[in-house]
């Protein structure tokens, strides 16, 4: 266990299985191209603003295939903390473009919505519905993601840099499913409710219990 991690750093060999996992995905449901997505220190200073926002990226979807596949693309926009709880709202403008060179697309409404209600529409697996593994994209991959305070702040403002690259991984973890019909537990397609109510460990531990001993909940 690395003891020196950064706050919301990812250990090296987890990132690496991360990529692995979409990697195998590659072959299943996601036929995706992805360019090389940045996001440049004046887009992240122009996005959190005085008030230190937060930066929410969208997913979406060019309208022009290459070779056969649909091409991924991404926007950045601020989002501020509404009221004292967890919700952040986003604000319309600006809204960036995240490629080599960040576009201001603030004037471009239309093209940025459009090309972010494609990639949904992917998601759901409506582009392509030949492929009977497409309707499972919706329990994969997210419309957006929602950067935490630190990272980008670690990347621009400590280490100096002046750009950072965004990837993509997948995190696959066991669940338990609890099912009230127990014909269904070899099924796959009991109609009977599925539930899901545990907390895994990790994160959620009782590091105090004899069963955690050893000390080590990574």
């Amino acid at each position: 266990m690395n003891s020196k991690l950064k706050r919301d750093q990812i250990p090296p060999i987890e990132a690496q299985n991360w990529r692995l996992n979409l990697q195998e995905e590659v072959k299943l449901t996601f036929n995706l191209i992805v360019p090389v997505i940045i996001i440049q220190k004046d887009t992240y200073l122009k996005l959190t603003g005085e008030n230190d926002n937060r930066v929410r990226v969208y997913l979406g979807l060019e309208p022009e295939m290459k070779d056969g596949k649909y091409v991924l693309c991404a926007y950045a926009v601020s989002a501020f903390l509404m009221g004292s709880g967890d919700v952040y709202r986003d604000y319309e403008n600006p809204v960036f473009k995240l490629e080599k060179v960040n576009q201001d697309q603030s004037s471009k409404n239309k093209e940025v919505l459009d090309n972010i209600r494609r990639y949904r529409k992917w998601r759901n697996g409506e582009l392509d519905g030949t492929n009977e593994l497409a309707v499972f994209r919706k329990y994969i991959y997210p419309n957006a993601f929602l950067m935490t305070k630190y990272e980008l702040h670690d990347i621009f403002e400590v280490q100096g840099k002046n750009e950072a690259q965004i990837g993509f991984g997948i995190s696959k973890t066991m669940h338990t499913m609890i099912y009230s019909n127990i014909q269904e537990v070899e099924s796959n397609n009991g109609d009977s409710p599925v539930f899901d109510y545990t907390d895994l460990c990790p994160p959620v531990c009782d590091t105090s219990s004899i069963f955690n001993s050893n000390g080590d909940t990574e």
